[in-house]
């Protein structure tokens, strides 16, 4: 039996990026740059806010694809469990220059199936107490909300 392989579509995606775009510009907080991947980790839908720091073009895209191919939430990694009898955990050590670590990166799924992933930078990896706007990883959460993806 032939393996179907779902996949978030081009409209989809870029109705994720539209909405996370729209709530970041009206909450008044750093501007972000945010992009939604594929089931293979292909970029399908991308933006950036006026005034983005560079560093976070290239950094949404990457949480993006580490989500899909690390097949969790990117603020997994940061309570992955280290070795004592190694140096910690790095993300360098995959030799994969577009994993990225850092927390903003999620995945989408429909069925049990990833079928994509967001991911957002700009801001703090997550919301603190305190904090009165979203950050990276809320924003991407809204993004996947927002789909209503079961």
């Amino acid at each position: 039996m032939p393996l179907t392989i779902l996949c978030i579509t081009t409209v989809e995606a870029m109705q994720i990026v539209n909405k996370i775009i729209a709530v970041a510009v009206a909450d008044g907080g750093a501007p972000v740059a945010v992009a939604v991947v594929d089931a293979a980790a292909r970029l399908k839908a991308f933006s950036a806010m006026d005034n983005v720091a560079p560093a976070s073009i290239k950094l949404a895209q990457s949480k993006a694809y580490s989500a899909v191919l690390g097949q969790k939430d990117t603020i997994n990694w940061a309570s992955f469990p280290k070795n004592e009898k190694t140096v910690d955990f790095d993300m360098r050590n995959w030799t994969d220059d577009n994993f990225s670590g850092f927390t903003g990166g999620i995945i989408l799924t429909y069925n049990g199936q990833i079928i994509g992933g967001i991911g957002v930078s700009g801001r703090k990896g997550k919301k603190v107490e305190g904090d009165l706007v979203l950050q990276d990883n809320e924003l991407a959460e809204y993004g996947r909300d927002s789909l209503a993806l079961s």
